[in-house]
């Protein structure tokens, strides 16, 4: 049954739509914090009730009254990937939970074993209107600004499908016009997207970083005219400032991050003036060093999440993410007064270590190719992937764009500067090639091609780093 015909259900949602999308705005950062305090507490009381923190809890001898605010979340213990694996499906929803009113999503296990979680009608509700806020920020409305989302709508199980396809739009659709809405499958061929697309006109254009690229790759070369978006957001993968530059040149328009999981919803995304404001009313982030203490100034460390707000399966001191960050002190002259992100590098699991112990994550790692186009103020590269066969050899694969291969400094004269510029970050021990290749490695069953493909063990990295 669709849960907007219970007129109970209906009123919560409408009071979550008036104060949830403006509260970045309207409240002060002391505001915001005693606003996680309640918000936590009252998921805490609902965690408690899920097999899987009850015995965590128990067996640290915490109970969720001990816990007033944000500033005990660190007596709560961590919560990794491999506990809610385990824990599926009995334990990671309270005792009666019914499993066959929910949506089941799960992750694509491209960081290991895929894992499972229940989402509620509420719970998937409350993640949108992080997106409607993101639409505000950029000067757009939900119902008035065309949209075309170009994400995960193959198979049953990913966010994209059961989320955002069935639990959102089929649920609102009987109550409003959701034709300023475009779906489309990213796994589709750039060229059909982009048909697609031509048909639409949309305003704004989320997608995957990779499928971006490919898109204004044809773009450049003057396909696609009708299209003209005034924002474009990117997601799902790590944005480079080279590609950043790639598609707003080809697509014409400006690209936005946006920092989303399957487990968290929208963490974070970039307002107008480039700031990545963590939606911390939603979900609470940690930035934690190697020992599991909150790391300082603008150093790295690992992203753990807490959702502020309760339904399905809790995530609470979250783990199992896996990716890189750090703070950014100050506030943002946007007007929103949440916390600020200073950089989002990707997952550990992605990053490049050389013999020397020296780390590159995802978002580090592409400088070096981009100093070489801004030294030939070029954008001839379309595509370009980092193999790690061995702890001492860095391949870089360039795809070029056909469009732009006779124009301004020759390839040769390019990829000796990229490999130039390599070697010098990794030294003298590491042997390093860029090759010219037609297309970068796709993985089979993977939506899009990674940016760094590491065949080095893990038990390898961690003899080095210790």
């Amino acid at each position: 049954m669709n849960p907007f015909l219970n007129p109970f259900f209906s009123v919560k949602i409408l009071m979550h739509y008036l104060g949830d999308v403006n509260r970045a705005w309207k409240k002060t950062p002391e505001e915001l914090t005693r606003y996680q305090d309640k918000a936590l507490r009252h998921t805490l009381r609902y965690a408690y009730q899920v097999p899987l923190y009850h015995r965590k809890y128990r067996q640290a001898g915490i109970h969720p009254g001990d816990i007033r605010g944000m500033r005990d979340l660190a007596k709560l213990p961590l919560i990794s990937k491999e506990d809610l694996i385990k824990g599926f499906p009995d334990d990671i929803v309270p005792v009666g939970y019914k499993r066959d009113r929910a949506y089941l999503v799960g992750t694509s296990g491209s960081s290991g074993r895929p894992m499972h979680m229940y989402k509620d009608s509420e719970y998937i509700m409350i993640e949108a209107l992080a997106g409607v806020r993101q639409l505000k920020a950029y000067g757009l409305h939900w119902k008035r600004t065309r949209v075309t989302n170009i994400g995960d709508f193959s198979i049953p199980n990913t966010t994209d499908q059961e989320c955002l396809d069935k639990g959102l739009m089929d649920n609102l659709s009987p109550f409003f016009s959701l034709d300023n809405y475009q779906h489309l499958y990213t796994g589709e061929k750039v060229g059909f997207l982009l048909a697609e697309m031509s048909r639409f006109h949309p305003e704004l254009v989320i997608g995957y970083i990779s499928v971006l690229v490919g898109i204004a790759a044809l773009m450049r070369q003057g396909n696609g005219m009708a299209v003209r978006p005034g924002v474009i957001i990117g997601s799902g993968e790590v944005l480079d400032d080279y590609s950043r530059r790639y598609i707003q040149e080809g697509m014409n328009a400006p690209v936005f991050n946006l920092y989303a999981t399957t487990e968290g919803g929208s963490i974070a995304f970039e307002c107008l003036h480039h700031h990545l404001h963590v939606n911390s009313d939603f979900v609470h982030v940690e930035i934690l060093d190697k020992e599991g203490d909150p790391v300082s100034g603008d150093d790295f460390g690992s992203v753990v999440i807490t959702r502020l707000y309760p339904g399905g399966t809790p995530i609470i001191r979250y783990t199992g993410l896996q990716d890189i960050a750090s703070w950014e002190d100050g506030q943002c002259e946007c007007g929103m007064h949440t916390p600020l992100l200073g950089n989002l590098e990707g997952r550990k699991k992605d990053a490049v270590v050389f013999p020397n112990g020296r780390i590159f994550p995802p978002a580090t790692l592409p400088m070096p190719l981009s100093l070489a186009m801004d030294r030939f103020k070029t954008l001839k590269i379309k595509r370009f992937q980092f193999i790690q066969r061995r702890i001492d050899t860095l391949e870089v694969l360039v795809e070029i764009d056909e469009n732009e291969r006779n124009r301004g400094v020759t390839v040769e004269k390019l990829l000796g500067e990229i490999q130039k510029n390599y070697q010098q970050l990794a030294g003298e021990e590491v042997r390093v090639t860029v090759k010219e290749v037609t297309g970068v490695h796709k993985p089979s069953g993977s939506l899009s091609p990674p940016l760094i493909i590491s065949q080095v063990t893990g038990e390898k990295i961690e003899k080095i780093l210790l």
